[in-house]
Order: structure tokens, then sequence, then C-alpha cells
């Protein structure tokens, strides 16, 4: 009998010390999903009537601020990037929504369509990482 009590308790003892090792416990580590967006964007937009240059800067939770300029007005800009890579962009006067920017990012470049309800023009935009 207590031969069969030892060899169960070494069994028992060898299965915890191999099923509760401390490498279990450590966290997987989390790659942020928005790290490829992170930093400078810049590019230039064209259409209707209207082109200019834009420059976006990206954070860590993938949202965008910046400028977009024309040869006679900059307006602010806003956005958010999504894991995946859309991008959704405001830019304003002040207080007024002038236009919108829509479009896809990669690691490296951007492209996309811009529309302006306000002025009835729309056109294409581009850009890369800086």
């Amino acid at each position: 009998m207590i031969k069969k009590t030892l060899i169960a308790f070494v069994l028992t003892a060898g299965f915890l010390a191999v099923s509760c090792s401390s490498d279990d416990n450590t966290p997987a580590e989390q790659l942020n999903p928005y790290d490829k967006f992170e930093g400078t964007w810049k590019g230039t937009f064209s259409g209707d009537t209207e082109g200019g240059i834009w420059t976006a800067t990206f954070d860590k939770n993938g949202k965008a601020t910046g400028t977009l300029s024309t040869e006679s007005y900059e307006f602010e800009l806003e956005g958010q990037v999504s894991e995946s890579g859309e991008i959704n962009a405001e830019y304003t006067n002040g207080t007024t929504l002038v236009g919108e920017m829509n479009g896809t990012m990669t690691e490296t470049t951007a492209s996309g369509t811009w529309e302006s309800s306000l002025l009835r023009i729309s056109g294409t935009w581009e850009g890369a990482k800086q």
C-alpha cells in the first residue's frame, strides 16, 4: 500500500511541476496594430478645380492630425485609420466642415478620394510615410 501511495505521490508531483511552469504565466507580447502607420505622412491631392498638399501625423492609436493646403487656403485635418488600413478624415475651417478624405493605407503608402460637399468639388489624393 505504501508503494502505491508513493508512486501516486511522485506522479502527481511530477505532473504539477510540468503543468504549472512559470513560463505559462508570461503574457504573450501584444503588438500594436497601429505601429505600422505611426509617424508623419505627406502627400498631394488634385481634382476638379483645386489641388495642393497635405501633411498628417498618426499617433499610436491610429488618430491623425494635420493640415491640407491649397494655394489660397489651409484647413485643419483630423482622422482615424483602422487596424486594416482604412482611413477616414475630415478637413475643416474652424468649426465648419469643408470636406472628407477616404482611402487605404499600407505601411509606406496611402491613396484615396476626397470630396467637398460644401464647395461641390472632388478628386483623388496620395501620399507616403516620411
